[in-house]
């Protein structure tokens, strides 16, 4: 017989907002774990800001003068800064999902082989968390 133990969430109530905050909160932290349910959520709700922004960086981009490099420069920046959070926050992110499955982070690397590997990570993001015997703390 198998024990049911109930499923633990870092935000008391897994939503767009609060899970998004989880991802704005720990942007740089990968030795924790994050939920199901708060890694989707905050995914959905961090990428449409990160788009939000993007797509504003690029409409004001798009309307500048061409001649007019030294701001067009500061918005291109500001557009690469933006993409690179967005791609550190999700990095972290799909690593503390892997260690809520009792997994090591360096399971993310299995994304880069082409097609199989995204197809195999995107599963073993879906899969539920694995309590028993966890070395990594549900928060620090």
């Amino acid at each position: 017989m198998q024990i049911k133990e109930p499923i633990w969430n870092e935000s008391f109530r897994p939503g767009i907002i609060s899970s998004t905050k989880l991802y704005f909160q720990d942007l740089f932290v990968g030795a924790k774990r994050m939920s199901r349910k708060d890694f989707w959520w905050g995914y959905l709700g961090f990428s449409i800001v990160a788009y939000v922004i993007v797509a504003l960086l690029a409409f004001i981009l798009t309307k500048m003068p061409v001649m007019d490099y030294y701001w067009s420069s500061i918005v291109g920046v500001a557009l690469a800064i933006t993409m690179g959070y967005y791609w550190i926050a999700i990095f972290t992110a799909i690593i503390r999902r892997l260690h809520d499955r009792k997994m090591r982070g360096w399971w993310v690397l299995l994304g880069l082989v082409p097609l199989v590997g995204a197809v195999a990570l995107i599963v073993l993001l879906c899969l539920p968390q694995r309590n028993l015997g966890n070395r990594f703390p549900k928060s620090i």
